[in-house]
């Protein structure tokens, strides 16, 4: 299954695509938002600034939200999520693809739970976050996380990065690492847990999953959910500006 087989079907209008990077979903011409102008020396396929859990559009502006290995990087992922749905009308779609644990650097690290994810929203968790510095560092596969590092340095460079993020966390700036580590069914866990919680007032119903997503790079798993808003929200949204905010920043 691959990009081309789902997106057809879902992916239609008006939408976005966060964090695309160098790597945008094919089959799509959404509006593209990244929290970066440049990363790791190439520049982001972005034309606006855009954060997951902060994006400039209008209330039920859009008719989809892409994402493609963006979530793992949020700190407050329900929080992510809540914008998702503010932003998608009645009906629109979340299309996000999420790397599945146990097929990428992070395989060693142990799963993130859904009690912990839910505790981050109540407490308002930011990416400036130490909780998971030591778990990203330490457990991953650094030789797949930082390739051409030779094994007698990997201690080092896992300290000298490790302090690196300490530091920056210290100093009040956003560090960019896996917070969490998901499987296809506790980012499912996570969606019932804000819809049973009422995170944000309606619902967000999966209703296809596929595991080793895409077949060409097969170390996710996608998930495409529709959204549903309550009258109240229905009603408004017939009311209420669309698109771009005015205040939406380029890159």
């Amino acid at each position: 299954m691959e990009h081309r087989d789902i997106v057809p079907r879902y992916l239609h209008g008006a939408g976005v695509e966060i964090g695309a990077f160098t790597t945008p979903i094919p089959g799509i011409k959404p509006i593209y938002v990244d929290r970066f102008a440049e990363y790791a020396g190439h520049k982001t396929n972005a034309e606006y600034y855009g954060d997951a859990c902060d994006l400039p559009f209008y209330d039920h502006s859009l008719q989809y939200v892409a994402s493609s290995h963006v979530l793992e990087h949020v700190a407050n992922p329900l929080a992510a999520l809540k914008e998702w749905y503010r932003v998608l009308r009645h009906g629109g779609i979340i299309y996000m693809v999420i790397p599945d644990r146990r097929k990428t650097f992070d395989r060693h690290r142990e799963l993130t739970c859904v009690e912990h994810m839910v505790d981050d929203f109540r407490r308002g968790t930011t990416q400036c976050d130490p909780t998971h510095i030591d778990d990203f560092i330490y457990q991953v596969e650094f030789s797949e996380f930082w390739a051409n590092t030779p094994r007698e340095l990997e201690q080092e460079k896992r300290d000298e990065l490790a302090t690196k993020y300490r530091q920056a966390i210290g100093g009040g700036v956003e560090i960019n690492i896996h917070f969490h580590v998901f499987q296809s069914a506790t980012a499912l866990e996570l969606i019932a847990a804000g819809n049973r919680e009422q995170v944000w007032g309606g619902r967000i119903e999966p209703i296809e999953v596929h595991e080793g997503f895409p077949a060409s790079l097969p170390n996710g798993f996608l998930i495409v959910a529709r959204v549903n808003k309550p009258w109240t929200a229905r009603f408004r949204s017939a009311f209420s500006s669309k698109g771009l905010r005015p205040d939406a920043r380029r890159l």
